[in-house]
């Protein structure tokens, strides 16, 4: 996002050919205290999204708590117009504020404890995490039996739509590399810069990376997220998230570190490249799992056989060479031998090249 403009503001000069007046130099003090007052407010943040132009929240604010019957009355009491998807946690719809601020807002299913702990955890952590490449939390709303979440409402729906959807065209191949290169900028700003430390999302795939119009990528839904303290193993009785995704050491023996992130982050990349599915059962037999298909190609640099047929021949060989030898990177086998998610966008980037 770019930095906001900050228009520049001129004094007031006296009226040639006479001195001014006691209310003339009212009226210049007042427009001097004005003109200072617009110097020090902060600006406007620019729009997410140029080609919506829809209000985006400003930085730096907490989530704000907000009744039922405000949400209701911004989404048309959830009405059907206004429905965008429904989930296991519940279902999102669009919704506007009085400001003109437009919201997506997610709606949980009865309160339970599973639920409430998911809840917690993605109001927690995104009270937290502020960043353009993280879909921001406006509020909540915990009112009886309502659990409700308030974000900024992105445009342009999730990668998977694009990518495996039919009411979209094919993405090109600058819009693919612009989408990873905008998640591996949210999840390195989640696991290496948030203030509060390192937060693990746990559930990367495309249907949590949301979209703008430009192709700009959100790093979205933390109802799975945890923080996690340096040298903290984080150790899980419970296997949760998406197979397909899930990291081998996470699967065996519950050890969740940003390393899981950066698994995850490779069959993403896989899936860009490919356009191919984490798991299509229907496809033939030893091609159903996008990790175990492309493993064997990906040691031959097979570059023809595994880029996206659908892009023809419209794509950088380079571009798509440094994006595969980032994601074989990213789904080794060994935790520690995966790169920081700085070093996946510097390499996605083209910055930095590692073996």
């Amino acid at each position: 996002m770019s930095e906001a403009y900050h228009g520049e503001f001129s004094g007031v000069d006296k009226i040639p050919g006479r001195e001014p007046k006691d209310k003339d130099v009212n009226m210049y003090t007042n427009m001097r205290n004005l003109i200072s007052l617009s110097k020090n407010a902060p600006p406007d943040p620019p729009p997410l999204c140029s080609v919506c132009q829809h209000k985006a929240p400003a930085f730096g604010k907490p989530p704000r708590a907000f009744s039922y019957a405000e949400l209701g009355q911004a989404t048309d009491e959830f009405s059907q117009a206004n429905f965008l998807a429904e989930g296991g946690y519940g279902s999102v719809h669009r919704g506007v504020l009085p400001d003109g601020q437009v919201i997506a807002v997610k709606q949980h299913k009865l309160a339970s404890s599973q639920g409430d702990r998911e809840f917690s955890s993605e109001v927690q952590v995104l009270s937290c995490a502020q960043h353009r490449n993280v879909v921001m939390l406006i509020g909540y709303c915990v009112e009886d039996q309502w659990r409700l979440l308030v974000y900024e409402f992105i445009c342009n729906g999730s990668l998977d739509s694009h990518l495996y959807g039919h009411s979209h065209d094919p993405l090109d191949w600058s819009s693919r590399r612009k989408i990873a290169i905008g998640a591996s900028r949210g999840l390195r700003y989640l696991h290496e810069e948030c203030r509060v430390g390192c937060i693990v999302h746990r559930d990367l795939r495309p249907n949590n990376i949301l979209l703008t119009h430009e192709f700009e990528a959100l790093v979205g839904d933390f109802g799975l997220a945890r923080w996690q303290p340096d040298g903290d193993l984080g150790m899980e009785t419970r296997i949760i998230g998406t197979f397909g995704y899930l990291a081998p050491e996470y699967v065996q023996s519950g050890q969740v570190t940003e390393k899981a992130d950066v698994y995850s982050f490779g069959v993403v990349l896989m899936e860009l490249v490919t356009g191919r599915k984490a798991i299509d059962i229907t496809r033939p037999k030893g091609q159903q799992c996008l990790t175990e298909w492309s493993r064997p190609l990906l040691k031959e640099s097979a570059v023809s056989k595994l880029v996206d047929p659908r892009l023809g021949d419209c794509y950088s060989e380079q571009e798509v060479q440094d994006m595969l030898r980032c994601a074989s990177l990213c789904l080794q086998q060994d935790p520690h031998a995966r790169p920081r998610m700085s070093q996946v966008l510097r390499m996605l980037e083209g910055d930095i090249f590692m073996e």
